[in-house]
């Protein structure tokens, strides 16, 4: 087949991940949750910063999983059976308003074909195994920190408010800082999540990164506004959140995100902030969704398995279409 045809079979594929990506964006549900924007000002503001972290940050991650993950080659079946594998999964998962691990349904897919074709040997395990260290600690590490955020500002700052007039100043004023960490979040979610719709293509060679990351962003906005309503709405729903509380929450997945992307380890944004909203609400004793955490943690632990088994069952019939 014509390279220029594969070519474009790639973008319009790593578009449709992209898009499926942004539809599954949960990082605006705590300032939906807490009242300080409304969706449609969240929306906006996550349009711009879908497009900016994309561009900005999005290379560093984006080799990572393009260059140093598999030792198998990247033929034009392998990579098209990662991206339409990932796609299936993810669009699927935001259709039901499930906030999954788009890191981890690509990375279950990588891992998926790169056994099937190289067995043991045709992964870069070492790498894998680091990422792995992330994304158990960083969930920890979001549920601790959340927890310890919560109880410093309650002890020391809205225990010590006098009057409804006080307090109601004091969560305007937590709402501006809310959304500065809000922008720090959704910069460097873009950044990080953008690999896992460019960074298998990005590998090939073929394509100008920079290009690449333009086109990622502006489909990462694309599917925010169109379908990431859904996901928003259930995780911020997941326990009752004002200004003070969602700023306790958010502080630990801007930073860890932030390093994680700025170091070019692909991250779970997702796992970070369910895993601080569950810290708050054990924090204020505070009750939480708990059916829908565990339906949460379920599609989390299949999602590596499903995107593995369907990677090498979508390689048999395309392969055959890209020999």
């Amino acid at each position: 087949m014509d390279p220029f045809i594969i070519l474009v079979i790639f973008l319009i594929m790593s578009i449709i991940i992209a898009f499926a990506i942004g539809a599954n964006d949960e990082t605006f549900s705590v300032v939906w949750g807490s009242k300080t924007l409304n969706m449609k000002q969240a929306l906006i503001i996550a349009t711009i910063f879908a497009i900016l972290g994309a561009v900005i940050l999005g290379a560093a991650v984006s080799k990572t999983v393009g260059q140093k993950m598999l030792y198998i080659e990247l033929s034009t079946a392998v990579v098209l059976t990662i991206l339409i594998s990932t796609a299936i999964w993810l669009i699927l998962a935001s259709a039901l308003s499930l906030p999954i691990s788009t890191t981890h349904a690509t990375i279950g897919a990588i891992i998926g074909i790169g056994m099937f074709i190289g067995g043991g040997t045709g992964v870069n395990w070492p790498i894998i195994a680091e990422m792995a260290v992330w994304w158990m600690l960083s969930p920890i590490i979001g549920f601790v920190a959340t927890y310890i955020a919560y109880k410093i500002i309650h002890k020391y700052h809205i225990s010590k408010l006098n009057g409804f007039e006080e307090y109601e100043r004091s969560e305007k004023n937590y709402s501006y800082v809310l959304l500065i960490f809000i922008c720090i979040t959704a910069f460097s979610r873009a950044g990080n999540d953008c690999s896992n719709a460019v960074g298998i293509v990005a590998g090939v060679g073929d394509l100008q990164i920079d290009l690449l990351l333009l086109i990622t962003g502006l489909s990462l906005a694309c599917g925010v506004v169109i379908l990431g309503r859904g996901v928003i709405k259930e995780v911020g729903s997941m326990t009752e959140l004002r200004p003070s509380t969602a700023f306790a929450a958010q502080i630990p997945t801007a930073a860890i995100l932030f390093f994680g992307t700025m170091q070019g380890i692909p991250l779970s944004g997702s796992h970070m902030l369910v895993a601080s909203l569950i810290g708050l609400a054990v924090a204020r004793s505070a009750p939480y969704d708990k059916k829908g955490f565990i339906k949460i943690i379920i599609i989390w632990l299949l999602t590596f398995p499903i995107s593995a088994f369907l990677a090498i069952a979508l390689f048999f019939p395309i392969s055959a279409m890209f020999p």
